[in-house]
């Protein structure tokens, strides 16, 4: 070895050492660098999750508790603390608090047995964390959502007995009294609110807190005691939702308290704020409201209208469109603008929480809508007609023209059909329609020089080469220039038609139709709309109008009805109604009901009928379903007879129904041979029917071909509708068969019903 490398030795030596040694000086910046990966995951998972909350509390203060925005920031939480637990694996010192932020978004996703199940795998993972008592927390949370309230209360009273958090001691009493307010029970709700206003608590929880004191007095109708806690609530830096919704209630509270001053000057200043810019159509609608119990109702009208003109998908603009729908029709008596506005209250917002009711409201109001204009409608034309020369003549031609088309189609044109010239008479008149418009005068007026021209003989002789234009034959351009003028004619005439629908029905019938949606209307108030008052005003009216129709009788006793009801007792005029029933309209089932109700009828008791007597009841209803049309029924019914009893003829006449009706209605052999056979083996003791049933089976003499067979083993005829079946032979009997006396009638009836239009 040289001298050199001598030299050299020591240094690699040293090197090496170095070198063994660098593990060592890593690995603190290794778990250095682990623990800011873990904290920076952590960070950003919790960060998640209070973003989540405030979309949550946002959503719940906006009344639009269904939103999906929240769901993210939550799945987010999830997925990171997953993340979290598979690195640093569930042992680690980090995966309690990992595993608690899943169970809180899981609970705020609504995904309680997941939660629940994750927080019994922290109970048995996890028994020594400083987290037991807030995992009892969530676990009681849980118990509620699944209606355990027994279970719940015992871990929610656990954590009041033993955690030392007096944050969480707060928690389980708030949520007692939130479970206490979301079930009715507000004075419960105020008694463990107030406890949960004892612990010592952050700001932003204490004013949570005193929010929902402040509703539970709110709801009750405690007005002064709810502006005492609403008024609290700024003073503890409440989130941005609370202080909305606490502020709104306030200015509420006032207004129900007659302060009107003091609710407008809230609620502008709310207007005015730009953390209350999402919650504008809200506050603009409480506006309108408050100017409606002042009775300044224009501008209730026009603060509404601004809102559902502008907002679109937002609950205040629902609350908006409700309530001018509402003035609409309570107020101002405007049925046209009610339905339309209750009709703008699902587009204005799909969840607003009375939607199914205006959904209600519009389908009601738009049948009173339709009552009210058919009424107009008719009565219109019943005055015109009558008091009208003019306009009956002009309806009359009308309808005359409209006949022609229905019967000539496109040939009709204009008052004239093929072999009929035109008629160039113009009858003055009025027009068809309700709007009172006359045709347009052609007289001419002072200063018009175009009437004057058009007499002028010299001006508008038409020339010799005019006047023999109809001898030469027309061109082939003049013939395709006739033909687009006469289908631009016939299309404008088809406009105009489709456009001005010509009314179709005579006098009476409009008269008649118009006594039918005036009772229409006074039955709408009172079975519909329960408007007793209304009701009565309609009868009352419909009863002077048709002193004498078909529905007097029915007019009178619901007068009578309404005059019995609760607060609208009036006895004596209901009995003189009844009298006048019974009166005029003795035969009437009203008169009938009246003279049961006051005693004036001895009931009789029904006989009982033996199950035979049923069987033929039933038979009969058969037969009516039969010739009423209805075979399907019918031949279920008959089958129903048949099956109940073999030793009733009724039975066997039943089974030899459902025999012919395949036969015959339905053609179907198979099943009519099926049906013969029955009939002859189950019913042995009716020796008709066998004998009927015994000549359908047998197949036909081979010796006598030219016969007609009747059998359905050959081929069977179909009787015709005037075919008649013969009678038995002598050597049969000397009495005719009581299943052919059945057939025939059957054919005749057919054949009658046949010849009904």
């Amino acid at each position: 070895m040289t001298d050199g490398m001598m030299r050299m030795y020591p240094r690699k030596k040293a090197l090496f050492s170095r070198f063994r040694r660098l593990p060592l000086l890593l690995l603190p910046l290794m778990l250095a660098l682990g623990s800011c990966a873990y904290y920076n995951t952590m960070f950003n998972a919790k960060r998640s999750y209070r973003q989540g909350l405030e979309e949550l509390r946002k959503a719940e203060g906006q009344g639009m508790r269904t939103t999906q925005s929240y769901k993210r920031y939550f799945e987010t939480t999830i997925d990171k603390c997953w993340k979290l637990i598979e690195i640093y694996s569930d042992k680690s010192k980090w995966a309690d608090d990992a595993l608690m932020y899943i169970v809180r978004s899981e609970f705020h996703l609504g995904k309680f047995a997941q939660a629940k199940q994750h927080l019994d795998q922290f109970f048995r993972k996890y028994p020594k964390s400083n987290l037991i008592p807030e995992a009892n927390l969530w676990y009681a949370k849980i118990l509620l959502k699944e209606n355990k309230e027994e279970e719940a209360n015992q871990y929610f009273f656990r954590v009041i007995n033993t955690a030392r958090d007096s944050q969480l001691r707060s928690a389980a009493n708030f949520e007692l009294g939130l479970y206490a307010y979301e079930n009715e029970d507000y004075s419960r709700a105020i008694d463990f609110l107030e406890k949960a206003l004892k612990e010592k608590i952050e700001d932003e929880y204490r004013a949570q807190v005193l929010f929902y004191l402040g509703q539970s007095y709110f709801i009750q109708g405690n007005y002064r005691e709810a502006i005492e806690q609403f008024k609290k609530v700024e003073k503890f830096s409440p989130t941005p939702d609370i202080e909305y919704r606490s502020k709104l209630n306030l200015a509420i509270s006032y207004r129900y308290l007659g302060k009107y001053k003091e609710a407008h000057k809230i609620l502008r200043k709310m207007l005015t704020a730009p953390r209350f810019r999402d919650y504008l159509p809200t506050i603009k609608a409480t506006i309108g409201e408050t100017y409606e119990m002042e009775g300044r109702l224009d501008e209730a009208v026009d603060i509404y209208k601004e809102v559902v003109s502008l907002a679109r998908n937002h609950p205040g603009a629902a609350q908006a469109a409700f309530n001018l729908a509402k003035l609409y029709e309570t107020t101002f008596h405007n049925v046209d603008s009610a339905v339309t506005y209750y009709g703008k209250v699902e587009l204005a917002y799909g969840k607003y929480d009375s939607v199914e009711i205006a959904r209600e409201k519009q389908k009601f109001l738009s049948e009173l809508k339709e009552l009210r204009d058919k009424i107009r409608y008719d009565a219109y034309l019943v005055d015109r007609i009558t008091h009208d020369p003019a306009f009956r003549d002009s309806l009359l031609q009308a309808q005359y023209e409209d006949s022609l088309r229905q019967l000539y189609g496109a040939d009709y044109a204009g008052g004239t059909y093929p072999g009929e010239t035109a008629d160039t008479t113009v009858f003055p008149g009025d027009t068809l329609f309700p709007t009172g418009m006359a045709p347009s005068d052609t007289t001419a007026q002072p200063g018009d020089t175009t009437a004057a021209d058009s007499l002028n003989p010299e001006e508008n002789k038409p020339s010799e080469e005019e006047l023999l234009s109809f001898r030469r034959p027309l061109t082939e351009e003049e013939e395709k220039e006739k033909a687009e003028k006469e289908k631009k004619e016939r299309e404008a005439r088809e406009a105009a038609q489709q456009q001005k629908p010509v009314e179709r029905r005579k006098l009476p019938q409009i008269e008649f139709d118009l006594m039918n949606s005036r009772y229409q209307l006074a039955e709408y108030f009172l079975l519909k709309m329960e408007n007793l008052d209304s009701a009565a005003y309609h009868y009352r009216k419909f009863l002077e109008t048709y002193e004498d129709s078909v529905l007097s009788p029915k007019a009178l006793y619901s007068l009578s009805y309404i005059y019995r009801q609760p607060g609208f007792e009036q006895p004596a005029r209901a009995d003189s109604l009844e009298d006048i029933i019974l009166e005029r309209y003795p035969e009437s089932p009203f008169a009938e009901a009246i003279r049961r109700r006051r005693g004036m009828i001895v009931e009789e008791k029904t006989p009982t009928l033996t199950p035979e007597e049923r069987a033929h009841q039933l038979f009969l209803k058969a037969e009516s379903l039969y010739f009423a049309g209805n075979i399907p029924r019918a031949l279920k019914t008959y089958k129903t007879v048949a099956g109940l009893d073999t030793t009733w003829e009724i039975c066997a006449k039943a089974q030899y129904a459902v025999a012919w009706i395949y036969e015959f209605d339905l053609a179907n052999t198979d099943s009519a041979v099926a049906a013969y056979e029955r009939l002859r083996d189950r019913y042995p003791a009716f020796r008709e029917y066998v004998r009927i049933a015994q000549r359908k089976l047998t197949p036909p003499a081979p010796e006598t071909p030219s016969v007609p067979d009747t059998s359905l083993a050959g081929t069977t005829p179909q009787p015709s509708p005037g075919d008649k079946v013969s009678p038995p032979s002598a050597d049969e009997g000397e009495h005719r068969d009581t299943a052919f006396d059945i057939l025939e009638e059957k054919i005749r009836w057919r054949n009658s019903r046949g010849r009904q239009p």
